[in-house]
C-alpha cells in the first residue's frame, strides 16, 4: 500500500483557513407619516484568497495565488459547504488547503483567507554534505579566446574590451548517478519511494548548473602605439565526491559523484610597442578594436 505524501500531513496542519463574517442587515420602518418600502437586501457574497508560500522561505509563490468569489443561489443566500483548494508546480510537493464557507443570508458578506504552504524537493534534503576524494582531483588549465586592441594614436586611450569567460559546475556523470537513485529502497517515514527519488534527483541538480561561456566588459587603459593583449585562461577542477544527506528522518549516500567546476582567471594585459607607421587601424581592421584571436 503507497504511503500517503508527508506533505498532505504537513498541509493539513499548515495550511490555515480563517473566516472573517461581516452582517448588515437592513429592515423596514415604518411611521403613520410615512409609507416606506422595505429596502431590497443585496444578494450574500463571499470572497475566498488562497495565497501559497513556499515553505522553506516563506516566499508567496504569485502564480499559485488566486482570488475566487461565491456566488449566491438564485434566492440569494449561500448555503454552508466546505471547498479544496489545490496547488502544484514543480520542482515542489503538491499541497491543498480545505476552507470552510458560512451559510450567508442575503445582505452578508464572507472574506475567507486560506494559506497553502508548498515544499520544495530540494529543501526536503536536509543537511546536505559534499565529500571530496582529493586523490581523484584533477586539474586542467584552457586558454580562452584572445582579445586585443591595437592603439595607433601616440597618447593611451580607455578602451572597454570584450572578454570571454568560462564559469560553472557540471556533473559529469549525471546519468550514472541517476540510476543509482533509482535503485535505492528508502526507508523513510512517510515519503514513498518516488518521492524520495525526487528530492535526492533535486538535490544532485542542484550540483549539476552547467558550464557556460560568456562575455564580460572590462575598461583598460591602452598606451600609445601599442599592441595590448589580454589572454583569459580556464581552470577545470574534477573529484569525485560522495554527497550525503537525511531526507524524512534517513540519512542517504550517493557516491562516486564526478563534479566538474570551471572558473576564469584573467591575467594583466600585455603590451607591445609599435613604431608610428605600424599601418595597423581601428574600427573593423583585424588587429584592431578588440578583435579576436593571436597574433
Amino acid at each position: 500500500m503507497k504511503k500517503k505524501s508527508f506533505l498532505s500531513g504537513i498541509g493539513a496542519k499548515l495550511a490555515l483557513a480563517a473566516v472573517a463574517l461581516t452582517t448588515v442587515v437592513f429592515t423596514s420602518c415604518e411611521k403613520e407619516e410615512f409609507n416606506v418600502e422595505p429596502v431590497e437586501l443585496p444578494n450574500a457574497s463571499a470572497t475566498v484568497v488562497v495565497t501559497v508560500y513556499d515553505l522553506a522561505t516563506g516566499n508567496i509563490i504569485s502564480d499559485l495565488s488566486k482570488t475566487e468569489t461565491i456566488t449566491a443561489a438564485s434566492d440569494g443566500t449561500i448555503a454552508a459547504t466546505t471547498k479544496t483548494y489545490e496547488a502544484s508546480k514543480e520542482g515542489y510537493f503538491s499541497g491543498s488547503v480545505t476552507v470552510s464557507i458560512p451559510a450567508l443570508a442575503k445582505g452578508q458578506y464572507a472574506y475567507i483567507p486560506a494559506n497553502i504552504y508548498l515544499q520544495s524537493y530540494l529543501s526536503a534534503a536536509k543537511d546536505p554534505v559534499i565529500t571530496e576524494d582529493p586523490e581523484t582531483t584533477i586539474i586542467v588549465d584552457e586558454p580562452l579566446k584572445v582579445t586585443s586592441y591595437t592603439n595607433t594614436e601616440e597618447k593611451a586611450i580607455d578602451k572597454n574590451l570584450s572578454l570571454t569567460v568560462k564559469a560553472g559546475q557540471r556533473i559529469t556523470n549525471i546519468d550514472e548517478v541517476k540510476n543509482y537513485i533509482e535503485s535505492i529502497a528508502p526507508s523513510a517515514r512517510n515519503m514513498s519511494s518516488a518521492e524520495v527519488n525526487k528530492v535526492l534527483n533535486a538535490l544532485v541538480n542542484s550540483y549539476n548548473s552547467g558550464i557556460q561561456n560568456t562575455t564580460i566588459e572590462r575598461s583598460y587603459s591602452i598606451p600609445a602605439l601599442s599592441i595590448f593583449t589580454v589572454s583569459p585562461k580556464a581552470t577545470s577542477t574534477t573529484t569525485t565526491c560522495t554527497i550525503t544527506t537525511t531526507v524524512d528522518g534517513k540519512a542517504y549516500s550517493i557516491p562516486s559523484v564526478i563534479i566538474e567546476k570551471v572558473g576564469t582567471f584573467v591575467p594583466e594585459p600585455t603590451t607591445e610597442s609599435i613604431d608610428h607607421g605600424h599601418g595597423h587601424g581601428h574600427g573593423d581592421n583585424g588587429n584592431a578594436g578588440g578583435g579576436a584571436g593571436g597574433r
